[in-house]
């Protein structure tokens, strides 16, 4: 009886908020036109607070002092469901662009979204494609320093809700803009929905930004001492 509460419950989240993560997406696009700078950055969070409001996701964030107001980053989140580039953009208050999967960019109204912010289109199967899109981003990210950066470092959704293996790309790609890098965990969202699943069960999100790691004192051959440093700053 409660799994067919749970799919009820969720059936009628799906019939509300995707209707309204559509509209928002379209409300995007066009105030992409017209705004720049902080008043697009508001809409864009604004549209995410909305949808993560009615599918039942709640956000608390904590750590936000250890954002320094003006300085650029690689943001880095770990990776749990699709909920995911909404909850980074409402955790993260400067303005924050980033990669996304590039099959996403083909989806309706989406991707004709995301691309039209700014956002990167990265192959998880190739990675010398995926190198050369971070080179791209890290070259984009230097012209534009109110802007940050950023990344799932572990490239694909959890499949049991641990942190996976890290991906060198994002790292690489700090350390070549010259960013410190800025962990971001956040904590639930596994109980809320996960990969291979429809079902939504709201709940609450618990995010974490913890201090930023510096990378000037990181080269592409110790790169992994830097992997390591920021994924103990996750597992802590």
């Amino acid at each position: 009886m409660r799994r067919l509460g749970d799919r009820l419950r969720s059936f009628l989240i799906w019939l509300i908020a995707l209707p309204v993560f559509l509209f928002a997406c379209v409300l995007v696009w066009l105030g992409s036109f017209v705004l720049r700078g902080r008043a697009l950055e508001r809409l864009i969070k604004a549209g995410c607070r909305v949808v993560l409001f009615v599918a039942g996701v709640g956000v608390k964030v904590s750590g936000r002092e250890n954002i320094v107001p003006g300085r650029q980053y690689v943001a880095m989140m770990n990776h749990v469901n699709f909920f995911d580039p909404l909850v980074f953009q409402v955790a993260f208050p400067p303005a924050l662009r980033g990669v996304e999967e590039e099959s996403h960019f083909r989806w309706p109204v989406y991707g004709g979204t995301i691309r039209r912010i700014g956002m990167f289109p990265i192959s998880r199967k190739d990675s010398v494609r995926a190198v050369e899109t971070l080179r791209r981003a890290a070259a984009w990210i230097r012209e534009r320093p109110d802007i940050s950066f950023g990344i799932m470092p572990e490239g694909t959704r959890t499949l049991d809700g641990k942190l996976g293996p890290f991906k060198r790309g994002g790292f690489l790609m700090a350390i070549e803009s010259g960013l410190d890098i800025l962990p971001i965990v956040q904590a639930g969202a596994y109980s809320i929905n996960r990969k291979g699943s429809l079902l939504i069960r709201p709940g609450r999100v618990d995010v974490t930004i913890a201090p930023a790691v510096p990378t000037a004192s990181h080269t592409k051959e110790n790169v992994g001492e830097l992997i390591e440093r920021v994924r103990a700053a996750f597992l802590s």
